[in-house]
């Protein structure tokens, strides 16, 4: 869990401070033509983004489907569930989504955690390739190393640095031109083209398997099952009326609880950084962060609610859909890769769910 919470933040990691100027759109289907230029920052928040143009800073993108077939003079950060790169990345490509396909180039650091990645033979990536998911498939050209844990792994490119990586299967093909070491953790044995080359050594190191107590795993869901029930005893009447929200409105509480994840650190970074709303930045990262943990606890009491509201159409909330909700999300956790980004986008649905909860409350009390 430490290992996955920390690529979650190298991976999510923007800027927090926006000197230049940023543009945001949103919509079902939202593009930057190829004859448009955005200057500074680009948000784009929809079902389909395409990015045909010129960013000249960095590009960040919650969405179902994303293309870029242009240029970012910086970063890309992608939360999505298809990502094809066929443009040029000036720096540093973070992605968290499904599928994952670079036939572009990206002129930093590739990280990625996803169910697939693909990065064809037109690709060029000038960084290291930092990879967590299923299934890699690397046959363009590596600037530097390979890191990663993937089940299966096949490389068959130029690498000028090392591949160090814990796979089920390495294979390493005709093409394959590797220019460190190759260091792996595997239990079974690389997989090695006659015509592969490897300048290192060729090191297997034996998977160690874990072995996790009942303690391990009890102690953290009996901790996690009383603060929700403790939620539930003494804001019963919240947590039901976010349950509802999400409930009703799934997509647009997901959409907001993103939005928020990604905007108020930029946000409170310009207000940090400006003598007069220093005190108004200190505040709203303390909200900020009140919101998140609260959103993280309840994120089961909402799942129990709308899994029990597929069963019956009454949405109250209560000690079974506590209990139960709590449960599956927990072992969600257990569930390799696509587990825990469930349970992310859990937690940010019930985010955006309780700020819009928050913000009604305020505006007419």
């Amino acid at each position: 869990m430490s290992r996955f919470a920390t690529l979650l933040v190298v991976i999510l990691a923007i800027p927090s401070v926006a000197l230049a100027s940023s543009v945001m759109r949103t919509g079902e289907a939202v593009s930057v033509a190829a004859d448009q230029a955005v200057e500074g920052d680009f948000y784009g928040l929809g079902n389909d983004v395409t990015v045909s143009g010129e960013v000249t800073d960095d590009l960040l993108v919650i969405a179902g489907k994303v293309k870029v077939n242009g240029k970012t003079g910086a970063d890309l950060a992608a939360l999505a569930g298809d990502v094809q790169i066929d443009g040029v990345i000036g720096g540093d490509a973070r992605i968290v989504a499904g599928e994952v396909t670079v036939a572009g180039e990206v002129q930093g650091d590739l990280v990625v955690l996803a169910g697939t990645l693909k990065v064809l033979s037109t690709a060029k990536i000038s960084g290291d390739i930092l990879f967590f998911g299923t299934d890699a498939e690397i046959s363009g050209e590596v600037g530097k190393s390979i890191f990663g844990t993937s089940e299966r792994m096949r490389v068959e490119g130029v690498v000028s640095g090392d591949i160090d990586v814990k796979t089920g299967t390495l294979t390493l093909g005709e093409r394959a031109d590797i220019t460190g070491m190759v260091k792996y953790a595997s239990s079974n044995e690389i997989v090695r083209a006659q015509n592969a080359r490897v300048a290192g050594q060729v090191i297997q190191n034996e998977t160690v398997v874990e072995v996790t107590s009942p303690k391990d795993v009890l102690v953290p869901l009996l901790v996690l099952l009383f603060a929700a029930l403790v939620w539930h005893l003494l804001f019963g009447r919240l947590l039901d009326r976010v349950s509802t929200q999400v409930v009703v409105h799934p997509l647009r509480s997901m959409m907001i609880g993103f939005g928020l994840f990604f905007l108020i650190p930029i946000a409170v970074g310009i207000l940090i950084v400006s003598q007069l709303g220093s005190l108004l930045g200190i505040t709203l990262v303390f909200a900020y962060f009140a919101v998140l943990f609260a959103a993280v606890t309840i994120s089961g009491v909402v799942a129990g609610t709308y899994l029990f509201t597929l069963v019956s159409p009454k949405r109250a909330t209560g000690i079974p859909s506590v209990l139960f909700g709590t449960s599956v999300v927990f072992l969600f956790l257990f569930i390799p890769v696509i587990g825990p980004v469930l349970c992310i986008a859990l937690i940010l649905t019930t985010m955006g769910a309780l700020a819009t909860h928050l913000y009604r409350t305020i505006r007419f009390s």
